[in-house]
């Protein structure tokens, strides 16, 4: 039997992390405003309905929330398909596929009990805050580190010591 325990440590930590940090935003920054950390860093309070970046902010609300359900099990579904495939000697790829099971989990907790996902990371060039990235929370960005990890992983091939 394979041993999940690290994949389950850092599934934890990232769902953790992501809640605490969306908990003090919440509770420390009023909705809408912002508090400048750093020249091209922000602490923001939004509410994102949609996905990534705001897309499917409009969709019918009912339909929004049936369409989370279907995409977060199949995200589940090929997380596992892959966790299963993998040797255990493939441990990045073990830990990417863990960031983004964390994030995907983080993210759905607050969007299936609030039906929005608390954001709160703005950067942006210093100086210029209209130029900002859209903003996102821990578990966006422990889905995307995962992603790109599990996409440079795939590029240079899959090996035993991935």
């Amino acid at each position: 039997m394979r041993n999940y325990l690290s994949v389950f440590v850092i599934s934890f930590l990232v769902v953790s992390l992501d809640q605490l940090t969306k908990w003090l935003v919440k509770t420390h920054v009023p909705f809408l405003s912002r508090i400048n950390v750093f020249s091209w860093f922000d602490i923001t309070h939004l509410q994102n309905p949609g996905i990534a970046f705001g897309m499917l902010k409009d969709m019918p609300e009912n339909i929004r929330y049936y369409f989370y359900i279907i995409v977060f099990i199949l995200v589940l579904v090929v997380i596992f398909l892959f966790f299963r495939r993998l040797s255990e000697e493939q441990k990045i790829f073990r830990y990417a596929l863990a960031l983004v099971l964390g994030g995907a989990i983080g993210n759905s907790i607050d969007r299936f009990s609030f039906g929005y996902v608390t954001d709160f990371i703005a950067v942006y060039l210093p100086g210029s805050p209209d130029l900002v990235w859209p903003p996102f929370n821990v578990a966006d960005s422990a889905i995307t580190v995962g992603a790109i990890l599990i996409l440079v992983l795939g590029t240079v091939g899959w090996n035993k010591e991935n």
